[in-house]
């Protein structure tokens, strides 16, 4: 059976690193192969759009040209996963969208999480905090976290990650200052995705 990975931003943006990644390359040409689902979700489309340019418009070319799936979830799903991330202090509360990511890739049962950002992805302290929590709260399953490293076997550095971190502190900032839920906020960055 095929695997579903869950891409995150990081790993558009990492394809367009200044020095050629392999692994990128690799694991783009594997999707297009039919060798694993990919999927992406709405939240990571609107991180994408928040790119500067020429990146954004690149990013937007390899989506159009790569095989992918959207995922289906529920926002209140995933807002409780990520109030119970927040609560067991896993990571600080500025990295919200980060733990969206992981619940949007659980409640969506993906069997794997790919992602770039060390903080998370090849951490198996991390990943038995995660596993966990979505226990807790019932789910049988919990993506492994891996980089694109660790599914081609090819290696190399980035240096593009640093839009994303910038976005998703943004986002953070400009939500606290609303004093709008999480759910309330994902569900306007979704129907923005969909309009």
């Amino acid at each position: 059976m095929k695997l579903k990975l869950y891409l995150t931003p990081s790993i558009f943006v990492g394809y367009f690193e200044k020095i050629k990644l392999p692994a990128f390359e690799a694991l783009f040409d594997s999707l297009n192969k039919g060798e694993y689902f990919g999927f992406y979700s709405l939240l990571t489309l609107y991180e994408l759009k928040a790119l500067p340019s020429p990146l954004k418009e690149d990013v937007f070319n390899l989506i159009s040209k790569t095989k992918l799936y959207e995922c289906e979830y529920d926002l209140e799903d995933v807002t409780q996963l990520v109030n119970a991330y927040l609560e067991e202090k896993i990571l600080p509360p500025e990295m919200e969208f980060s733990f969206c990511h992981i619940a949007i890739a659980t409640v969506s049962e993906m069997d794997v999480f790919v992602s770039v950002d060390t903080t998370y992805s090849a951490n198996q302290f991390l990943y038995q905090k995660f596993k966990k929590v979505n226990q807790k709260l019932g789910y049988g399953k919990t993506p492994e976290m891996r980089m694109p490293e660790e599914i081609t076997g090819l290696l190399g550095p980035y240096e593009n990650l640093k839009f994303i971190y910038e976005i998703r502190k943004k986002e953070y900032a400009e939500r606290r200052a609303k004093d709008i839920s999480l759910l309330e906020y994902l569900r306007n960055l979704h129907k923005q995705q969909r309009d």
